[in-house]
């Protein structure tokens, strides 16, 4: 099966729009991106963005480049079944993945950039943590 039709299922912006909706995630003002690890090392393919807004959460696909947009303040990198495995099953699959390396979460911005934004209890529930200097 080629990578790219593995992808669409996996990338299914009403199917992951569904399972965010049922997270019951908080308002914020930054995305969250996913990617898998064979786009993120070619730089180029597609990325799933999504954000809680006082609307519902929005999803979008949009292109990969080797930069996500301004508004991704975390980005979530894993191969393809294990992309699989948090769509089926919910965001609570991502502190398992993140321990056993299967998922490599990227924040892009600052702790403080993030509680503005209002991910700062969502870093805290996959259990990731900022060193500080």
């Amino acid at each position: 099966m080629r990578v790219a039709a593995m992808n669409d299922g996996m990338l299914d912006c009403a199917a992951w729009q569904a399972m965010l909706e049922r997270e019951a995630l908080a308002v914020a003002d930054a995305c969250v991106g996913v990617l898998t690890r064979e786009e993120f090392a070619a730089r180029q393919g597609r990325v799933l963005v999504w954000r809680a807004t006082a609307e519902g959460v929005r999803v979008a696909l949009r292109h990969y480049g080797g930069e996500v947009d301004a508004d991704v303040a975390m980005l979530l990198v894993a191969p393809p079944e294990a992309i699989g495995a948090v769509l089926a099953d919910g965001l609570a699959q991502v502190p398992r993945l993140v321990r056993r390396g299967r998922l490599d979460p990227y924040m892009l911005r600052s702790l403080e950039e993030l509680e503005d934004a209002g991910l700062a209890d969502f870093v805290e529930d996959f259990g990731l943590v900022f060193p500080r200097h």
